[in-house]
């Protein structure tokens, strides 16, 4: 990392050990907002879309002779196929499930959800077995489901937070972006988002070499003189995966000191997570040009790298 005596005086760091052990000491516990927990305009507006479908399936609860009333069913309302996936928080229109046989461990069924205006008996007999061999035959005949919009709509809640990650990293942008527009607003300087090389040189007039054609930067600033690339994380919880972050920012960071030296790249990183991480942080953090956390741009380090031309 590049030092400068603008850490001394924004946060008393001295040289690099003293700015690594701040970043480390200051990252953020969480950067949860209310939207983190439930998109619930996206849960609704999924539930609504199939809702008649679903309504169809309330038949079917209480009945005893449940896989005949399924085969029936399907036979008058095929739509209700449509649905059946996200009744085991299943996305996809198509499943391939394992079932063993006594001569072939590795014997597959494969299920198809596509929607169509009719079924034949033999797919209206596969269907049904993939309902009953879920379990779900015996939830409504055992009344566990009473309204199947109701239980959607759970569902619907339970797949959406597999989105919290996607959502941090959201949050992330969006404290970053705020944070930097209030410089730029203040410096009359620049910024785009999702900045594409060929978005840079068309609003800014900067030439800038990519790894991949599909590489686009968080943020790209311009103070006037000097391009500044920035990418932007969080990360609350540890894993491998931590690792093979910095691995690729110190490749990315590489290839742009060898391909677009003139230009600086900081990456903003937060969260406890990097606390499991040390090592591979420490070692991008002596290869990137600048690694920030949020705190530090708190504390106007951002604002005065780019003042400065740093």
């Amino acid at each position: 990392m590049k030092y400068s005596n603008l850490f001394y005086k924004l946060i008393s760091c001295k040289d690099e050990d003293d700015v690594f052990e701040y970043l480390i000491r200051n990252l953020k516990e969480t950067i949860i907002s209310w939207d983190f927990f439930v998109a619930w305009e996206k849960v609704i507006n999924k539930v609504e879309d199939i809702e008649i479908s679903l309504n169809l399936l309330n038949y079917l609860v209480g009945k005893e002779n449940i896989t005949e009333k399924f085969a029936e069913l399907v036979s008058k309302y095929p739509e209700v196929i449509d649905v059946l996936p996200v009744l085991v928080a299943w996305r996809a229109k198509n499943v391939k499930v394992l079932d063993p046989l006594d001569d072939n461990i590795f014997n597959y069924k494969e299920y198809s959800f596509e929607k169509k205006s009719s079924y034949t008996t033999e797919e209206i007999a596969s269907l049904t077995e993939f309902a009953d061999k879920t379990g779900l035959l015996a939830m409504f005949k055992n009344e566990n489901i009473k309204s199947v919009v109701d239980y959607v709509t759970g569902v619907e809640v339970g797949l959406d937070t597999n989105a919290r990650k996607n959502r941090s990293g959201a949050a992330m942008e969006m404290i970053t972006e705020l944070l930097i527009k209030r410089i730029c607003a203040k410096n009359r300087y620049n910024y785009i988002s999702q900045a594409t090389a060929h978005k840079i040189n068309e609003l800014f007039g900067y030439e800038v070499k990519v790894d991949k054609s599909e590489r686009s930067f968080d943020f790209a600033i311009d103070n006037g003189d000097k391009l500044y690339l920035v990418e932007t994380n969080y990360y609350g919880g540890g894993g491998s995966k931590l690792k093979a972050v910095a691995g690729e920012f110190v490749t990315l960071c590489r290839f742009l000191k060898r391909e677009t030296p003139q230009h600086t790249f900081i990456w903003i990183t937060d969260g406890l997570g990097w606390k499991t991480a040390k090592k591979p942080l420490r070692e991008a953090f002596d290869e990137v040009d600048y690694i920030l956390n949020l705190s530090m741009l708190e504390n106007g380090v951002l604002e005065n790298i780019i003042l400065e031309g740093l």
